[in-house]
């Protein structure tokens, strides 16, 4: 499609996804070593020192909640793996625990653990679009499982740390706070990672417009509808999760966009290469004198293939601003959504209850 131009969708500004979103959930400390005299005093140091982290998550969150520049969000990234790194050394040094209980200090260094080695390969990285749509199909849906069943993954190892918190509170008569159940840092994975699955294949599906194989776009295509088809059942679970729909919401008017570009896009593509193949070929056959077109029958398909063209073009170009304008309003949602429904101040102003 020479002399073409296209108008592309930029989606950098949808910064590091969920796996940088979650580390709302990892609270920090840095144990003195020292004899505690009893649970409560260690537990009470242990609250402390996770508020004492607290500030440096709550900032960097508001990097990422802010759109803010993607430097500085990976810049904010190192400084929190480092960081958790730093905290688990000190607390294999210094943290002695309650009579030699070690429990509750194990389970935090292996949800740090777990959480470090996720951010140093960033295996979970859910806006590398451009490199995953490269990919073919089997690797595409295989690195999609993945991605999925890492989610999964990080979301139980989390459940785990704070079954260990209420069970140390248990064995000592102390409330810890902890939850239980889907909070909302795992609901925004889950709708991230809709997002992003549509974002890697619409990717692939615009790189092939600006080729000439009808049957490659129209192959993508089909992969972009099962996918749409298969997270508006995703949908449907998810939405009774929060009071606060909106997401959800962004969610299915993006997947019901992505899926129209097959009505809306497709055909019109598919008559351009068809034509233009057509006209193409006749136009070499004129010009080696290998036929005998009337210059009424070559002007008939010149105007054939400029409407082709044209309405090909015109119908990208409305889609495609289309879809920057509603990329733009999805991360405005998840921005909002996250703003109005952590309620990590408040849920963890104490690591301990008050009677």
């Amino acid at each position: 499609m020479k002399n073409s131009t296209y108008l592309r969708i930029s989606k950098n500004n949808f910064k590091v996804t969920w796996c940088v979103i979650f580390l709302f959930t990892v609270f920090c400390q840095t144990l003195l070593a020292q004899n505690y005299r009893n649970a409560k005093a260690y537990i009470v140091d242990f609250g402390r020192n996770e508020l004492f982290v607290k500030e440096a998550l709550m900032e960097y969150s508001a990097s990422i909640v802010n759109a803010d520049l993607e430097g500085r969000v990976s810049d904010n990234l190192v400084r929190l793996y480092q960081k958790l790194e730093t905290i688990n050394a000190n607390l294999l040094k210094n943290d002695r625990g309650i009579n030699g209980d070690l429990d509750l200090r194990n389970a935090f260094m292996k949800l740090n653990l777990e959480t470090i080695y996720l951010l140093k390969n960033k295996s979970l990285k859910l806006n590398d679009y451009k490199f995953q749509s490269a990919l073919d199909y089997s690797e595409i849906m295989s690195n999609f499982d993945y991605k999925e069943s890492a989610i999964k993954k990080y979301y139980t190892e989390i459940l785990n740390y704070e079954n260990k918190k209420k069970e140390f509170g248990l064995k000592y008569k102390i409330q810890i706070r902890y939850f239980n159940k889907k909070n909302v840092f795992e609901y925004d994975a889950y709708q991230s990672f809709i997002y992003y699955r549509l974002n890697v294949l619409d990717e692939k599906f615009t790189e092939l417009l600006k080729s000439t194989n009808s049957e490659a776009a129209t192959k993508c295509m089909n992969y972009i509808t099962l996918i749409g088809q298969e997270s508006l059942l995703r949908t449907d679970t998810y939405r009774n999760d929060f009071a606060d729909t909106s997401l959800n919401d962004a969610n299915i008017e993006f997947i019901n966009f992505m899926m129209a570009q097959k009505e809306k896009i497709l055909p019109l593509f598919n008559n351009y290469i068809t034509t233009s193949t057509n006209f193409y070929s006749i136009k070499q056959k004129s010009e080696d004198n290998k036929n005998t077109i009337s210059d009424e029958e070559y002007n008939t398909e010149v105007r054939k293939f400029n409407k082709a063209k044209n309405d090909f073009f015109d119908a990208l170009l409305k889609v495609q601003t289309e879809k920057q304008n509603l990329l733009l309003k999805w991360q405005v949602t998840n921005s909002n959504f996250l703003k109005h429904n952590i309620e990590f101040e408040n849920l963890y102003e104490k690591f301990t209850k008050t009677n």
